[in-house]
């Protein structure tokens, strides 16, 4: 039988990491991304932390996440919270491929087509477009190779790990390798999308957008939302328990 990770249930503090705070459910990870709050390649720190450091008062931004939660709860039941520190290893691959991975490949092909068609008719008045289509252009052109890389090499190796009889040796020598390069490529992401928000005053259509243009907008800030809690997922609990199994 696969073996589990470890279930985390405390509460809120000022001392809680981002990451698990991000972990605990969709509502969470939306309130610390609408506070731009960076709970995947920066979600070690504490949230007293990040506040400090975005000049948010870190009382009002927990009592704003309880409240969330608490909506969440009463809206979906007791049970709705996703307590992802509690699933195998094999589990979080199946949500990481069959939602995350999904949605990506999704959310890029629908966008690809509409990202150009809004550049084309709008650029010469928007001139962030072309900044935005470039941006937009590498992280796609990155994402693929990268999640197939993960599907095809990584997380095979990673559910073995997780049996009794453990994985085989690997041509890359230690998981700790290929964990190193894909937390790199996380990080470009981050950067790509920090660009976009920087071009677009964080993804704020002007006041003249079409239709199509406030589409791409949006969209494009359900990928950051989506990636955000795809790379958390990857990097504060699936890398880590994988560098735990292999010893």
């Amino acid at each position: 039988m696969e073996r589990s990770t470890t279930r985390a249930t405390a509460e809120l503090t000022p001392e809680t990491t981002l990451s698990a705070i991000a972990l605990r459910s969709d509502a969470h990870a939306a309130v610390l991304d609408r506070h731009k709050l960076d709970f995947c390649c920066r979600g070690r720190r504490s949230i007293e932390e990040a506040c400090g450091a975005a000049g948010l008062d870190v009382d009002h931004v927990l009592a704003e996440l309880e409240a969330e939660a608490a909506a969440r709860r009463e809206a979906r039941g007791a049970d709705a919270d996703d307590e992802w520190l509690s699933r195998t290893p094999g589990e979080l691959i199946d949500h990481i491929v069959n939602s995350h991975h999904a949605y990506t490949r999704a959310a890029i092909a629908r966008l690809t087509p509409l990202a150009a068609k809004v550049a084309d008719r709008h650029g010469d008045r928007h001139p962030e477009l072309a900044r935005v289509a470039a941006a937009f252009d590498e992280l796609a052109g990155d994402m693929e190779p990268h999640m197939v890389k993960e599907e095809r090499v990584l997380f095979p190796y990673i559910r073995a790990l997780a049996t009794p009889a453990g994985a085989p040796p690997a041509p890359f020598g230690t998981v700790r390798n290929p964990v190193r390069m894909m937390m790199r490529e996380h990080d470009r992401a981050a950067e790509l999308l920090a660009e976009i928000a920087a071009a677009t005053g964080d993804l704020a259509p002007p006041a003249d957008a079409c239709a199509s243009f406030r589409a791409l907008y949006a969209g494009l800030a359900e990928l950051r939302l989506d990636l955000m809690k795809h790379v958390s997922l990857e990097n504060n609990v699936l890398f880590p328990t994988a560098m735990v199994l292999e010893g």
